[in-house]
């Protein structure tokens, strides 16, 4: 599969307004607006968040040699007991589809790092996506900080 068939089956698998209804709590609905699949030296399974801004995160999921970061926008202000169940519950949701994209994508996708989707992404989490990709396709880790300042 080559990436440009990977992007229509990323549109139409990702693509999509979810809304989860928290206990307690008003509807929330979740739009996701951007897909970036990026190669992992590391073959395990991992998922973790990354708060963008506070309606804007960032679902990264590891599995079989591949990061794909998922890019949600959430309606309203998430609160840290929102974001966990809101979070428990999106995994859940998109694992069949996440495990479709990288199986696919396994067989014959040869790049490093490409955006599969961006769909009206905020200026802030596009930023996020575009400092994602340039840093997978120079090899480096989204999590490497940059050396301590040196003391006179």
């Amino acid at each position: 599969m080559k990436l440009n068939e990977l992007y229509p089956l990323a549109r139409r698998e990702f693509a999509e307004d979810l809304v989860f209804e928290l206990v307690g709590e008003t509807p929330v609905t979740l739009s996701i607006k951007g897909l970036l699949i990026a190669r992992s030296p590391s073959k395990g399974y991992n998922f973790s968040f990354f708060e963008v801004t506070s309606n804007d995160f960032v679902l990264a999921v590891q599995m079989k040699g591949f990061v794909l970061y998922i890019g949600v926008e959430s309606d309203e202000e998430l609160d840290e007991e929102e974001f966990i169940e809101l979070g428990r519950a999106l995994l859940e949701y998109l694992a069949p589809k996440i495990a479709t994209l990288i199986t696919k994508a396994e067989k014959k996708y040869s790049g490093k790092a490409d955006i599969l989707l961006d769909d009206g992404m905020s200026s802030e989490l596009k930023e996020f996506f575009f400092s994602l990709l340039a840093r997978h396709r120079v090899g480096k880790s989204p999590h490497e900080k940059t050396g301590m300042a040196q003391g006179w």
